[in-house]
This record gives C-alpha cells, structure tokens and sequence, in this order.
C-alpha cells in the first residue's frame, strides 16, 4: 500500500469519528404529536356523560403556541441531550384518550370545565400526568413512558367515589424514532384504561 492511499484511509477513519461525535453532540429534540386509539371492550349503559376537568392545558387557550415538555432525551451516561416535547398538554393527552375511551364504551361523552348543578353522571379528571423519556446510543433508541390519572364518580350531584390508575411501559427500536415514542405511548395507555374503564362503568351503574 502506497503512502497516498494509508492517509487517504487514516482521513476517512477520522472523519468517520468526528462524525460520530457531532452527532452525539447534536440537540436531540423531538416534538411529538401525541395519539391515542382507544381498545377497551367493556360497554356502560350508554347515555350522556359529562366528563369535567380545569386540569392546566386541558382547556387550551385561543390562538396558545405552548411547547409541553414530556420527558427528557438522555445518552447512555445520563447527560440530558434534549427534550420530547408536545404542543398537547400531558393532562391534555390524559383527558382527550379517557374520552376516547368512554365513547367507545357506548356513552354520549360531554366536554366541560366544571359540573351543572345536580349532574346526573359524571366524570371528572382530578388529576393526570403523562411522561415520556428517551436513552439514546450509537445502536438503538430506548423510550419509556408512565401515565397516572384520578378520577371522581358523580352521580345525582354527589361525589360517590375516586379511583386512581397508573401504567408504564417502556420498548427500543434500531429506527424510526417517532414511532417507537407513539407506541410506547399507546401500550401504556392501553395497560392503564384495561382495568380504568370496568371500574369507571361499575361505578357508573351504582
């Protein structure tokens, strides 16, 4: 091997390193829209449902541009590289996939931020918070995402119970980063309303 040809070989070796670095260097954000399909097989009574919630961004401004912060964007040392961010709010994504899932149980769902006077059923979000985190290395991309959510049972104008769920689940992916985030998304979702919804409906028929 010729002189010319090893420093043409050693440039492209490093090149290939600096690459490499700047890469890992990068901003790693990653803005998501956050989607939700709901599953659930169990039906309720039907009729109409009031689902209530002021949870902050559940009711979004005119015109509101927010940036919600879901998670970090962590390498394999920890250092944070980014944020996963929303221009849905967590609590947002939380209320819109119960209603989701209310609507496929069978009820005429109705949005509102506080309760008519001696409501006759009704659903209110107390609480909600969603996260979803990213560990990102040279091979693959590791996204976690946890969701807990409390729920008061009205009925008759009365508060007649609160039930509280939480889920987490957590997948890699060699590629297509964005999906890998809307799965994780979807099966801890699914994971929490599979035991949510019987226990909304039971409490619903009382």
């Amino acid at each position: 091997m010729n002189f010319a040809k090893v420093m043409r070989t050693v440039r492209g070796g490093v090149l290939l390193v600096l690459a490499v670095f700047a890469s890992g260097c990068a901003t790693s954000d990653l803005q998501l829209k956050p989607s939700y399909q709901a599953v659930g097989e169990t039906k309720g009574s039907g009729g109409t449902l009031i689902l209530a919630s002021s949870l902050e961004g559940t009711v979004p401004g005119v015109g509101e541009r927010i940036q919600w912060i879901l998670g970090e964007v962590k390498d394999t040392d920890g250092k944070i590289k980014g944020n996963v961010t929303s221009v849905s709010a967590p609590t947002a994504v939380v209320r819109d996939a119960l209603q989701q899932e209310l609507l496929r149980a069978g009820y005429a769902v109705q949005i509102d931020k506080a309760l008519p006077p001696n409501v006759d059923r009704a659903v209110v979000l107390s609480a909600g918070k969603l996260t979803l985190d990213e560990i990102r290395s040279l091979v693959k991309v590791e996204a976690e995402c946890k969701v807990s959510f409390k729920v008061e049972i009205w009925r008759n104008g009365a508060k007649t119970n609160t039930l509280s769920f939480e889920s987490r689940y957590s997948d890699f992916a060699i590629k297509d980063r964005e999906k890998l985030h809307q799965e994780v998304l979807q099966k801890a979702f699914a994971s929490a309303f599979k035991r949510a919804v019987p226990a909304i409906v039971e409490q619903l028929k009382k």
